[in-house]
């Protein structure tokens, strides 16, 4: 499907209050992209630690039940971080607060949100309710729907630009999980206890500004705007099919092996090895919003945001790959241990399933829907075929290696489809990179043996990467074009504000 113009973004850009001031004015908001990514980290993290003490307070049968419940929910949190605050984050940057043009599109993403997240709350539940659990799945119904109501608040604050108060809000939502999952272990409260602090945590997310509440209001004609259909399902089923691709691995192991100690320990390593896709996660929220400002260069945006999210998911997949099994061992419950021979290829799928969130959310920013569409066809054929034929061939074993195998191939394939608006240098930039990650990965198998060698390259690694992301961040380069955006009183202003801070 695709769609004409928009009339929001036919009526001209208007920045947000201190928007100016935003994009390239503070040196502290220059590295908004560094600490997107670092945020999106430190969530996946803390997802992993509620992972680990659900591991060993949890049998194995209730944990894999947990595990699914939990990648289902993952699937969602995709699909909402993008379904509604996509769309609403050009909205609000394009239009003064208390505008028309801005009430119609909060109107209209409150009531998608909760209109859908109903809908979405009953498919979740059903499914869930496969497992075996009727509680797990009224919890994971109630997590969705939260989820979803919270999806415009967090649109809005990303067309205000302020990167800050999200990261803020990510982070609280996953540590009032990490609270009640500790609450869970003492009053054993099971799997479904784990589930329902989703829902805890989704209600860091309904904390709104009032600047926000002030623009909701009731407006049913918008309801009645074809184009703003035609936007939202164009990104619901590009983001939908992802969420599902970047998580099936975890889910249908629950279902075609659910309750072994096999399965659950695949589960268990698999919630690391995708932290790849966290970093795709940091990357996609910037990315999206810059693309679909007019007058935007998408080559330099899309150049260098890709070769940040190649930096990040390179790395992240090769300390992933090679973390000697004696560091990992000492945080994953022993009877887990026997799966640890899977995580370089669970690492691998991680990277592939980073590499097609990235792709397709940028052929989506840029309006390439039929690129998009077919690319992610193929790539489901070439996932699921990995995992049924792995399945087939090696049982749990078997769909992590057929998983990894098809995800790269799958990034492969929408890499082509890609290709013709990538920018000119996206080949050689790959290329460099995956040789430059591939030689660091073969220094971290060679100091695998010795951990703290290891840790010590990790380390060095880690912040000689930070260093150069912080050095080219697409933020800090759109200054130029951004201040010719803004009328000369504006800039005054702006500059007015930065030497006040």
């Amino acid at each position: 499907m695709t769609i004409g113009p928009i009339p929001e973004l036919q009526a001209g850009l208007t920045l947000p209050a201190g928007a100016t001031e935003h994009a390239g004015g503070s040196p502290r908001v220059a590295h908004y992209g560094v600490l997107l990514s670092a945020g999106a980290g430190l969530v996946g993290v803390l997802s992993y630690v509620i992972t680990l003490i659900m591991a060993y307070a949890l049998a194995p049968a209730d944990f894999s039940r947990f595990a699914a419940a939990q990648m289902m929910l993952g699937m969602v949190g995709i699909v909402t971080s993008a379904l509604v605050p996509l769309p609403l984050s050009q909205a609000v940057t394009a239009h003064p607060p208390g505008s028309e043009q801005r009430r119609d599109a909060i109107a209209f993403a409150v009531t998608v949100s909760v209109g859908v997240g109903l809908v979405a709350a009953l498919v979740t539940g059903a499914v869930a309710a496969g497992l075996g659990s009727g509680s797990t799945a009224a919890f994971v119904a109630l997590s969705t729907l939260v989820l979803f109501i919270g999806a415009a608040p967090s649109g809005w604050i990303q067309g205000e630009l302020r990167f800050v108060r999200y990261t803020v809000k990510s982070v609280g939502e996953v540590l009032i999980r990490l609270v009640f999952s500790i609450l869970v272990v003492v009053f054993a409260w099971g799997a479904p206890g784990a589930v329902l602090g989703f829902a805890m945590g989704g209600l860091a997310l309904l904390v709104t500004p009032r600047s926000f509440l002030r623009d909701v209001t009731w407006r049913p004609r918008v309801m009645r705007q074809r184009w703003r259909w035609a936007e939202t399902s164009d990104i619901a089923s590009t983001l939908c099919v992802v969420s599902v691709l970047v998580g099936i691995d975890v889910v249908l192991v629950a279902f075609l092996d659910g309750g072994s100690t096999a399965a659950a320990g695949l589960q268990a390593l698999a919630s690391i090895a995708k932290a790849p896709v966290y970093v795709a996660a940091g990357t996609v929220i910037v990315v999206f919003p810059l693309l679909r400002r007019p007058g935007v260069d998408s080559v330099l945006i899309l150049t260098d945001a890709l070769r940040s999210f190649g930096r990040l998911a390179l790395v992240a997949c090769a300390v992933i790959a090679t973390a000697p099994h004696d560091l990992v061992a000492l945080v994953l419950p022993e009877r887990y241990h026997s799966s640890l021979g899977l995580l370089p290829w669970l690492a691998l799928s991680g990277l592939g399933y980073a590499a097609v969130t990235v792709l397709a959310t940028v052929l989506l920013a840029l309006r390439a829907y039929r690129r998009c569409q077919l690319g992610l066809a193929v790539a489901s054929v070439l996932i699921l075929g990995g995992l049924f034929a792995g399945w087939a061939l090696g049982g749990v074993e078997g769909i992590a290696i057929g998983c990894a195998v098809g995800a790269l191939t799958a990034a492969g394939a929408l890499t082509m489809f890609a290709a013709p608006i990538l920018p000119p240098a996206s080949g050689p930039m790959a290329i460099r990179g995956l040789a430059i990650a591939g030689g660091f990965a073969l220094v971290l198998k060679l100091a695998a043996g010795l951990p703290l060698m290891w840790l010590l390259l990790v380390l060095l690694t880690g912040l000689v990467v930070l260093a150069q992301l912080r050095k080219n961040n697409p933020l800090e380069k759109l200054r130029v074009w951004q201040r010719s955006l803004t009328p000369r009183s504006g800039r005054h202003t702006a500059r007015r504000r930065q030497q006040r801070s």
